[in-house]
């Protein structure tokens, strides 16, 4: 059988993190030809140096246009680009009354603008590729359900989902097709300080219709998908890939007694 992206030139962004090597690694297992970005450059080629041999990575700051620019023209002298996952995000946990602007600045930066950056980057290099593409965003199910103390985080998911969909539309002129995905709780770096605690990971478990919690190659297996002929069909689409979870809402994480007024948030304070 074919590896479904067999010869095709795929960017991942954020591929330093747990998702993102993931996908990585799992679209080279797939025949694509990748390029890795990140930030943390030695991250990045500690991931590069797991992939093998047909690899580009370059270090990009994806809130500096001028580091985007960049990163473009050096997919352009690697070759055609047929797909990007943009999965490069931010998120810190806290009160939105209580956040500082700078702090709700770096989410909007990253996860929006830089997202807005790195996907119409990424059409313009497959439209001058005359040859169709595939964009998949990572956003997440909190971009359409409250997630308690992470709010700057979810307001900026959300923005990027209707980008994509925007872009769908803007694209499907040119053939390319593009998709969200919604990622529930994955074990990552950024849900690890939760989910070390036994009691939240029984909770969240026992909230979780598969039976477990995901892992970053459930997401990277969508994308992977996504950005294959198989979904051919397939644009504008928002796809959970959360076991379960917001079936019945969302897992919380942290509570208050909204019973009593100004009652603290308390992580995981289940009655």
């Amino acid at each position: 059988m074919t590896a479904i992206l067999h010869g095709r030139t795929i960017l991942v962004t954020g591929a330093a993190g747990d998702i993102g090597a993931a996908a990585a690694r799992h679209f080279a297992a797939e025949g694509a030809r990748v390029v890795v970005t990140d930030r943390r450059a030695d991250e990045l080629d500690a991931v590069a140096a797991t992939i093998g041999s047909d690899v580009l990575a370059h270090a990009c700051d994806q809130t500096d246009p001028d580091a985007v620019a960049a990163l473009f023209a050096a997919i352009a002298d690697w070759g055609r680009l047929d797909g990007a996952f943009v999965n490069a995000g931010f998120g810190r946990y806290g009160a939105l009354v209580e956040m500082d602007y700078a702090q709700w600045r770096r989410h909007v930066d990253v996860n929006l603008n830089g997202g807005f950056l790195i996907a119409t980057g990424a059409a313009r290099a497959m439209i001058a590729g005359c040859s169709g593409g595939a964009i998949v965003i990572n956003a997440s199910t909190a971009a359409n359900y409250v997630c308690d103390l992470l709010g700057a985080y979810a307001a900026s998911k959300a923005g990027l989902a209707m980008l994509a969909r925007s872009l769908a539309s803007e694209l499907g002129v040119h053939r390319i097709r593009v998709n969200t995905v919604l990622p529930g709780v994955i074990e990552t770096s950024m849900t690890r300080s939760l989910l070390d605690d036994a009691a939240t990971r029984a909770d969240v478990l026992a909230e979780t219709p598969a039976g477990r919690l995901g892992a970053p190659g459930d997401v990277a297996a969508l994308a992977a998908f996504l950005l294959s002929d198989a979904a051919g069909y397939i644009t504008g689409a928002e796809i959970l890939v959360d076991g379960g979870q917001t079936i019945h809402g969302y897992p919380r994480w942290f509570r208050s007694d909204y019973a009593t007024p100004g009652s603290p948030w308390v992580a995981q304070a289940k009655p």
